[in-house]
């Protein structure tokens, strides 16, 4: 397949995913190049850490904010683009979607020896607070537990909505939906 040929392949199958009625083409797409050709990652969820070689243009049309990270598991953060931006060349390694907003509620822990409380958390935003022991998601939102601070890769736990847990160790939150 020569590369004319294959960049009509992908306007076609964008334009596929554009189509009114798809559930995700509301939620938009977030464009980027590794090379040679262009790439799509549609209806991106936030919080989570996407790994994509970006090396040139890039275009966020969803309703998040993006964060491109150099490192590989989110790491070593490069820049954000607001949703509707464009950048003429991005040089990325990974990307995360984050929303703005804050959290109804409460999330209690325990840094030992003393209670704690973050009272109307900072939604779909890395949080670096230290805890170890108890902890109680008092929020509508998950909890993400991240065992180092800056909330790098993966989260090694999560705490649902209303949910209790009697041993925690984490060095960062994210509340996401």
């Amino acid at each position: 397949m020569n590369r004319s040929s294959l960049a009509v392949s992908m306007v076609a199958a964008v334009a596929l995913a554009l189509q009114p009625g798809t559930a995700s083409a509301t939620r938009g797409l977030f464009t980027y190049t590794p090379p040679p050709v262009e790439e799509a990652l549609q209806a991106p969820r936030v919080g989570i850490c996407y790994t994509m070689d970006g090396d040139g243009p890039v275009e966020n049309e969803t309703r998040y904010e993006a964060q491109l990270f150099g490192g590989a598991n989110c790491s070593g953060l490069e820049g954000i683009l607001r949703p509707g931006q464009k950048h003429r060349n991005a040089v990325f390694s990974s990307a995360r979607f984050v929303g703005h907003g804050s959290v109804g509620g409460y999330f209690s822990y325990t840094l030992v020896p003393l209670p704690e409380a973050l009272e109307n958390p900072q939604a779909d935003r890395c949080i670096d607070i230290r805890g170890e022991g108890r902890a109680a998601n008092r929020t509508d939102k998950v909890v993400l537990l991240f065992t180092r601070p800056g909330c790098p890769g993966t989260a090694n736990a999560k705490i649902y909505a209303d949910e209790k847990v009697s041993h925690s160790r984490f060095e960062s939150v994210e509340f996401v939906s």
